[in-house]
């Protein structure tokens, strides 16, 4: 059975946190008389979901709950506080839970409670006794794929309708003409804006798109979405000028940061964040420097696959459609450590300490999801003599994460500058400066070093697969390209990367440490680039040793040796060259001028005898 149709037999899975026990009891037995839903979870508070969640054993009476199983977690919030406590437990959840699909019932909730909850993202709401059961439970099947589920009535009731067509009122004093022109541009461009939201939420829920072609739309979508608020921002403190006074719609609420609601989006969306940055005293909401730099590499990966840096790369011998799969698998993980990370409150000492624990846990769950947890492979007939059965290859994989981490892992520069960078807003050092967040310097600083560390954990991810399975029939139809299908070419292609890596190890590395530099790989328009930025290696060149130390005497030898050498070499070249031009060569000139001339007399001669005699 594929792991397709193993998904598709699989129930889906459902958990429910309501203080009604009564209510819960009877939902529980209307969805497990359904034969594709499985309630496997229960919480006599929504308030404990966060610790089930969180408990590391099932010491207690309930069980664990891996919440990255679960399709659909229900839960009631009609009695856990204000509108503030409300919003705040469904962000929570999304926010370390971003996959997890929220439905909400409840009894009473006012318009505050329901705006609240949909600019969290919750995909689903619904008051109880509204509607039949068939009905609620084909809305929890909606919901548990990503879909949104809120019908007019409740969209109009949580303030959330958007009203393109009735503007709200303008009472102006002292209107310009040029105001005028420009209110009607803002109103037509937030139109437009609209307009091109609606088209790709449409596109994302009708049509079966790629992984890529999902990032892409949401990357746009989030693009528009801080425009939007741009423009909205900009219109609201003109408003306050003393060119114009706006009287605000009373049906329609003051637009905030919060209504762009980032997480409106599908299974492989990367949440939008927002971080509030002090000017003056105001509060002004910006993008994450995290989302920008992600957004960044999402626009580049399209003509990104192909590898200019003239050494061999683990990648290179995937197709490309699944080498842009993977890069976009990377990217996601990378994302949802930041996200754990921040959650998680950890200091900036303990992330020298994590380094390497977070680098593993990149690792392991690209290969896991680019893979599958549960892909299995048969064994060729010359390898399985004693009957073994097919074997789950993650497993397998997951067995060489000591040399990973000794080959690649530990070798990706600067990990924990870029996450002090991206989490506490240190500045990072650019050629030897310190350069602030969002400067244009740090900006591509970051976003070198993130390209390098996708296409490194991206290369560890395929290197136990190669030195593992690389001839097995199964993963050549399924991830090789073409040009590298043969037996023959396989074993040239890991021939090539054993010497790559030996020479690094014994002449590149030393050679970059030696120079203070670090090599990146880095996505650009031409395909993948190799760069060199300035860091300070001092402690680690005076750790080499052997080989590699003698590479480093060797370079200052020839940077003592060469410059009077190339003196001495050009002086004589010099020299050489004046005899041979202006002694040897004007002495050859002359002789051969005599020698011309000398030919040229005789002919004249034999002329004007020959003359003579005709006459």
């Amino acid at each position: 059975m594929t792991e397709q149709a193993a998904a598709q037999t699989q129930p889906l899975q459902f958990m429910l946190a309501d203080t009604d026990p009564i209510f819960r009891v009877g939902l529980k037995a209307c969805l497990d008389a359904v034969a594709d839903i499985q309630v496997v979870a229960e919480a006599d508070n929504p308030a404990q979901v966060l610790q089930l969640f969180s408990r590391p054993s099932a010491e207690e009476a309930s069980p664990e709950v891996d919440p990255q199983s679960l399709d659909l977690l229900i839960l009631d919030i009609s009695r856990v506080g204000d509108t503030e406590a409300n919003g705040l437990l469904c962000q929570q959840l999304k926010g370390r839970y971003p996959n997890l699909a929220l439905f909400v019932l409840s009894a009473t909730l006012d318009p505050d409670q329901l705006t609240k909850l949909w600019q969290v993202g919750v995909e689903g709401f619904c008051r109880k006794g509204s509607v039949d059961t068939p009905t609620l439970i084909q809305q929890f099947r909606r919901a548990s794929q990503g879909q949104r589920v809120w019908d007019a009535a409740q969209k109009a009731q949580a303030q959330i309708v958007p009203q393109p067509d009735a503007p709200p009122p303008m009472v102006t004093r002292n209107v310009t003409a040029f105001t005028l022109l420009r209110q009607v541009f803002m109103q037509t461009g937030l139109k437009q804006i609209e307009q091109t939201l609606e088209q790709l939420q449409a596109r994302r829920q009708g049509e079966a798109l790629t992984q890529w072609q999902r990032a892409v739309n949401e990357g746009r979508e989030r693009e528009l979405q801080s425009v939007r608020w741009l423009v909205r921002q900009y219109m609201e403190r003109q408003s306050g000028t003393a060119e114009e006074e706006a009287v605000s719609d009373p049906e329609e609420p003051a637009f905030s940061w919060a209504n762009v609601d980032p997480w409106e989006t599908d299974e492989l969306a990367v949440p939008s964040r927002i971080t509030e940055v002090s000017d003056g005293g105001n509060l002004a909401a910006q993008p994450d420097i995290t989302t920008v730099l992600m957004d960044g590499l999402l626009a580049k990966l399209p003509t990104s696959l192909t590898n200019r840096t003239q050494d061999p790369l683990e990648i290179d011998i995937l197709k490309a459609q699944k080498r842009q799969d993977l890069f976009l698998i990377v990217l996601k993980q990378f994302e949802t450590v930041v996200e754990e990370l921040r959650y998680a409150q950890v200091t900036r000492s303990q992330l020298v300490t994590k380094r390497s624990k977070l680098l593993q846990d990149l690792w392991l769950g690209s290969t896991a999801d680019f893979f599958g947890k549960y892909l299995t492979i048969p064994l060729s007939a010359a390898v399985n003599t004693q009957g073994l059965e097919d074997i789950e290859i993650v497993s397998v994989l997951q067995q060489d994460q000591a040399i990973v981490k000794a080959d690649i892992l530990n070798k990706i520069p600067l990990v924990t500058e870029l996450l002090d960078h991206l989490l506490f807003k240190a500045p990072l050092l650019v050629d030897n400066t310190l350069s602030a967040v969002g400067s244009p310097e740090a900006m591509l600083q970051a976003e070198a070093l993130l390209s390098n560390l996708v296409v490194s954990v991206a290369n560890g991810v395929l290197q136990p697969l190669l030195n593992r399975f690389a001839t097995n029939e199964a993963i050549k139809q399924s991830f090789y390209d073409r040009s590298l299908i043969s037996t023959r070419d396989i074993e040239r292609f890991r021939n090539a990367l054993s010497n790559h890596y030996r020479s690094r190890r014994l002449f590149k590395e030393p050679t970059e440490i030696f120079e203070s530099q670090y090599g990146l790989i880095v996505f650009s328009e031409a395909g993948l680039q190799k760069i060199s930025v300035y860091g300070s290696r001092d402690q680690e060149l005076k750790q080499l040793q052997g080989i590699r130390f003698f590479v480093t005497l060797a370079l200052e030898g020839r940077d003592a040796i060469a410059p009077p050498l190339q003196a001495t070499f050009t002086f004589l070249g010099r020299g050489v060259v004046y005899i041979l031009t202006q002694v040897i060569g004007r002495g050859l000139g002359l002789i051969g001028r005599g020698i011309l001339q000398g030919v040229g007399g005789t002919w004249q001669d034999i002329f004007v005898s020959r003359k003579s005699q005709e006459k």
